[in-house]
């Protein structure tokens, strides 16, 4: 039995999820990659859903039940994902304040503050850390000291995660402008405007996958892009029929993302047309994962659903019993863990479906998506906590 987290911030717990409630159309969890394959070895998460690809897979399994480790105090509202890296596990919360912490102890190595609130998550690469802010600015920083290396500011705030893929940054802005600089000194390489004006896109929050040269992007006003990784040529688009805060997940070929239109899209990855589409009953914000032939997806009624990947068929559902908003994660050992903003933490069966192990956090909720590193899954809470968990 974990303890009970009592100590609420600033405001009662329900104010505070309120409060938070209001801010998920401003946010895009989401954030990126880095020059390592699609699957995140045992040793690191290093990016938004593991990696470029983002396909939030374990390389182990992680057998529950788990074990509450440690937790550190964030000191705000947590909707950014972890990533882990040489043994530091990267946060950034509502206050601007973005943490390293020791990934065994959970003690608190050093810290950065932005202007604005955080909800990108980090990309750590080659020694680097790289995250944006709602105060429009790309930040750089070293990943033993914290110290700014460089930035990179836009006219715009910056919600999604970056990916980091041969030595360059993608990342989009709310100036509707999707943007690659060079990795070791922040240089411009290229621009893309995804929208004439910076109104008339209503904001990218979905944060970018990189795979075979390829930029995957999705902007909040119902379009999906593909550009060209060297020149940020647009190479296709697809529209959507409403607002898309889901992240561009690329599997085998197929790019999958859900919408808040109720659907789940598998397209080409390379020309952008429809293979498929299938419907649930509520609106789509976590990113979809794609194993064993399956894909699992959440959605806000908190019904986790599985569905077919040759051609869309439902296969199973859950009701998770809160709301969705975080990408599950899976392993090869047939067990899956998902978080709700309810507070619930749940491992499942990914062939049934059944429910395996569950901890339920009353005063707390999740918003962020879980990182697996060998036998420890981190996840921040909505009320302000980086947690660690482990097997028992």
């Amino acid at each position: 039995m974990i303890r009970q987290i009592n100590k609420i911030k600033e405001l009662p717990f329900v104010a505070r999820m309120l409060h938070a409630s209001l801010l998920l159309a401003l946010l895009a969890v989401i954030s990126f990659p880095v020059c390592l394959p699609a699957q995140a070895g045992a040793s690191s998460w290093p990016m938004f859903l593991g990696g470029p690809s983002r396909d939030s897979q374990m390389e182990a399994g992680l057998a529950p039940p788990l074990n509450l480790l440690w937790e550190f105090d964030a000191g705000d509202l947590i909707f950014s994902s972890p990533t882990v890296s040489s043994g530091k596990v990267f946060i950034g919360t509502l206050s601007g304040m973005f943490f390293a912490v020791d990934a065994d102890s959970g003690k608190l190595l050093w810290s950065f503050e932005t202007q604005d609130e955080i909800t990108s998550s980090a990309a750590v690469v080659g020694g680097r850390v790289y995250f944006g802010s709602k105060d429009g600015t790309l930040y750089c920083l070293d990943e033993q000291s914290g110290k700014k290396v460089w930035e990179y500011t836009t006219k715009g705030k910056i919600i999604n995660s970056p990916a980091v893929v041969d030595g360059v940054v993608y990342f989009g802005s709310n100036d509707m402008n999707f943007y690659a600089v060079k990795a070791d000194q922040g240089d411009l390489l290229w621009v893309t405007a995804l929208a004439s004006r910076a109104t008339s896109g209503r904001g990218i929050y979905a944060s970018p996958a990189v795979v075979d040269g390829i930029v995957y992007t999705a902007r909040k006003g119902f379009k999906v892009y593909a550009l060209d990784a060297k020149s940020g040529k647009t190479l296709w688009e697809f529209q959507t029929h409403s607002a898309n805060y889901s992240s561009p997940v690329v599997y085998n070929g197929t790019l999958y993302i859900g919408g808040y239109d109720r659907n789940l899209y598998a397209l080409d990855a390379k020309k952008g047309s429809l293979k498929w589409q299938a419907a649930v009953d509520d609106w789509i914000y976590a990113s979809p994962v794609v194993a064993g032939g399956q894909v699992y997806v959440g959605s806000k009624d908190g019904i986790l659903t599985v569905f077919r990947e040759a051609d869309g068929e439902r296969v199973w559902s859950k009701d998770m019993q809160g709301p969705i908003s975080a990408t599950p994660v899976v392993g090869p050992d047939g067990v899956g863990y998902v978080g709700s903003e309810w507070g619930e933490l749940v491992a499942f069966d990914t062939r049934s479906g059944k429910e395996l192990w569950k901890e339920v956090l009353p005063e707390d909720g999740f918003h962020a998506s879980p990182a697996v590193v060998g036998d420890r899954l981190y996840i921040g809470t909505i009320n302000g906590y980086l947690m660690a968990w482990g097997a028992k």
